[in-house]
């Protein structure tokens, strides 16, 4: 389990650490494949904000680096947890053809997640008391 969770860790962190740097510093020559017009409305209406992506991707960096040293590794899987599901919902519901890998990239963080899941235990405390 412990080799599973290091390879499922550095995969995942490294994802996020290096389409968040491409971003910043285009090194990836991919040319992005068309998308439907209700996903092409989503992108500008966040691209629009002026700020969206590059928080986005400047969190993403920060997180899958952090990821790939190990450290605090349990919280920066809890910050990446809205962008995954925000992924493999902007799959599912605007562009179906990357659902297989939205799905995948879910699969792997709720791995991790539960993998980590004894860091978590407090977080569910019904009524904490405050110090």
């Amino acid at each position: 389990m412990k080799i599973a969770v290091l390879i499922a860790r550095s995969l995942f962190g490294l994802m996020f650490l290096v389409f968040g740097l491409n971003f910043f510093f285009p090194f990836l020559t991919m040319k992005a494949p068309a998308m439907s017009a209700q996903a092409t409305a989503f992108s500008a209406g966040l691209a629009g904000s002026g700020y969206f992506f590059q928080f986005l991707k400047a969190l993403e960096v920060i997180c899958g680096l952090a990821l790939v040293l190990n450290r605090f590794t349990a919280f920066f899987l809890l910050v990446l947890l809205p962008i995954t599901i925000n992924i493999f919902l902007f799959h599912v519901e605007l562009e179906p053809s990357g659902t297989a890998m939205a799905s995948a990239i879910l699969i792997i963080h709720l791995f991790l997640g539960y993998a980590y899941r004894k860091y978590y235990a407090i977080l569910f405390t019904a009524s904490p008391v405050a110090d």
